[in-house]
């Protein structure tokens, strides 16, 4: 194989491949990326595909000239660092067996592969899309949900985002036990298959990065207890021949049950504050600088017409912001952790939120919008 490739396409690429690659394993195949040369309706491309046997990522650099056809399995990680640090706009790869040279203008490395026959079959997207969605609106989904989940393995079923349709809504929700997200948004499909699948954390980060686009299209097709998505550009509905495929994933689903999400949303609540998101932020950013691990919360006190969000620590002093609010209801302090509310309003789609209370004991409800509410446990006062 001989092909002269731009380096910054190559460094994107690579970049998205060490991202799925496994740091140690015993398979050292597993910690390399594929390199082979195909053909596509628009033109030949460099095709390099990698996995951790959970997750396999395939995507299609169109930025090459191809001198010669072929194929190579090199150290995902070496060969990042090599292209990485070329001052080249371009790089020629040369392959000869499983040696390849890389060539600049004043720079030559001899890397050293492995038989790309050893490396694990995969499979790939099949047949009809389950779900079809552009990838700027996908993508501002995973924004609001996918920080919510939970990190910590103990609680696996939560160690990612719900993806679940119902009729011609899509839902989108993590939780971590503390809080939870919950995006929606409307399908125009003809397509009303549900759809109930927890897609793992890592894959949704790296289909994340897939969605730098936000004219693309996505689809989404569940089987086999995994997920396969493929990035499609350029598309147009009445000729398939144009649409151009320029990444492909797939990931082992979450195995395991979701909680009951809709059975945690509060639908009692009789204390009710609208606020402006971005004052709202400000404050809940600086109350929380006199807040510590010991103290992780900032109390909410709701008069009318007025919230104040107050910060205190002990050892270190108390803040106090004050903010007009419509609020007609009578007084009530919550207290909730800063880190919390802030990650939601981050990502709020609205100029105004609302705020929905119970008592200060219970769960609150955070929503922006019709497609945008959060859920977030109260912390003690006491």
């Amino acid at each position: 194989m001989k092909v002269v490739v731009n380096r910054q396409a190559l460094v994107n690429v690579l970049g998205l491949a060490t991202a799925v690659v496994p740091t140690r394993t015993p398979k050292p195949v597993l910690s390399c990326v594929r390199l082979n040369t195909a053909s596509t309706p628009n033109g030949r491309v460099l095709r390099c595909v990698c996995t951790d046997l959970e997750i396999t990522l395939e995507t299609f650099l169109s930025q090459v000239d191809i001198k010669q056809e072929g194929l190579a399995l090199l150290p995902a990680n070496k060969l990042a660092e090599i292209v990485n640090n070329s001052p080249d706009e371009t790089l020629t790869l040369e392959v000869h067996a499983e040696k390849t040279t890389l060539k600049g203008a004043d720079s030559t490395f001899t890397l050293l592969g492995y038989n790309p026959e050893e490396f694990p079959p995969i499979s790939a997207f099949e047949g009809t899309a389950d779900l079809t969605i552009p990838a700027g609106r996908l993508k501002l989904m995973l924004d609001r949900t996918r920080f919510a989940a939970a990190k910590e393995m103990t609680r696996y079923a939560m160690n990612g985002v719900l993806i679940e349709r119902k009729d011609k809504k899509l839902f989108l929700v993590a939780t971590d036990g503390h809080r939870l997200a919950q995006a929606r948004d409307e399908m125009n499909t003809d397509n009303d298959k549900p759809v109930s699948a927890i897609v793992p954390l890592k894959a949704i980060t790296l289909l994340e990065r897939l969605l730098a686009d936000a004219e693309a299209t996505v689809q989404l097709q569940f089987r086999e207890n995994k997920l396969f998505a493929q990035i499609l550009t350029g598309v147009d509905a009445k000729k398939a021949d144009h649409r151009t495929v320029t990444a492909s994933l797939s990931a082992a689903l979450v195995e395991g049950t979701f909680p009951p999400y809709q059975d945690v949303i509060p639908k009692d609540c009789d204390h009710k504050a609208v606020l402006n998101r971005e004052r709202f932020q400000s404050a809940v950013g600086r109350a929380a600088l006199l807040t510590n691990q010991e103290s992780q919360s900032v109390r909410l006190s709701f008069t009318p017409k007025l919230l104040a969000i107050i910060g205190r620590a002990p050892e270190m002093g108390e803040a106090r912001i004050e903010m007009p609010i419509e609020y007609n209801t009578e007084p009530m302090e919550v207290g909730f952790n800063p880190t919390y509310l802030l990650d939601a309003l981050k990502v709020a789609p609205t100029d105004e939120i609302t705020l929905e209370l119970r008592s200060p004991g219970k769960p609150g409800l955070l929503r922006a919008g019709n497609n945008f509410l959060y859920v977030i446990m109260p912390v003690n006062l006491s």
